[in-house]
């Protein structure tokens, strides 16, 4: 049989023990309650970052569709500018048009050669004038020093009377457009003859 020391040494052990667990006890509430609090805290980081990411998806959904609208807009735009500038090539080139149908009704009614020829060429120099005018430029070729980005050579021709390279004629002109060229000159090019004779002295 238990006496009375020994029950209230065994009696304050557990109650020390109980104290102890009631201390871990208190700790694992607190530790409860802050994972919770942490947990709270994720869930509305959570729906906060799910909101943002809808917004941005909203907002890029919008952005597309605004820039192929822009895209749809900005070739409707260049295809009327383009439209305005061919109706007025086209307006500018209705008084040459105008000038040949009275240089073919003058030629109807006239066997005068001589006038239709002048007619002819009044309508030529009109044409190449409005042509100047828009930004076509004739490349100049006869007399120039052979450029490849300019001409191209077509034919080779050797005289002694001109330095090697220069063009001495022109099988077709060419022409830039705006300072683009839009075809190279066809032309005929120097080339010095090589002297037999000096090449035999040298040797």
């Amino acid at each position: 049989m238990i006496n009375r020391a020994e029950y209230d040494s065994e009696l304050a052990k557990a109650q020390e023990k109980l104290i102890v667990y009631e201390q871990e006890l208190d700790e694992v509430r607190t530790s409860y309650v802050s994972v919770c609090k942490k947990l709270e805290e994720i869930e509305e980081q959570v729906i906060q970052a799910d909101k943002e990411a809808s917004e941005y998806l909203d907002h890029l959904k919008r952005q597309k569709a605004e820039f192929e609208n822009y895209k749809k807009r900005m070739v409707k735009e260049r295809q009327q500018i383009v439209s305005w500038a061919v109706a007025d090539l086209m307006k500018g080139l209705l008084p040459v048009l105008d000038d040949f149908e009275r240089a073919i009704e003058s030629a109807e009614s006239s066997a005068d050669f001589p006038s239709l020829v002048q007619g002819i060429t009044m309508v030529y120099q009109h044409f190449k004038q409005f042509l100047k005018k828009e930004g076509l430029a004739e490349i100049a070729a006869r007399g120039e020093f052979f450029d490849p980005h300019i001409h191209e050579a077509m034919m080779r021709i050797e005289s002694d009377e001109h330095p090697d390279n220069v063009v001495l004629g022109e099988l077709r002109k060419g022409y830039t457009f705006k300072d683009q060229v839009l075809r190279p000159s066809m032309v005929k090019v120097n080339r010095r003859p090589v002297d037999d004779s000096d090449s035999s002295d040298e040797s």
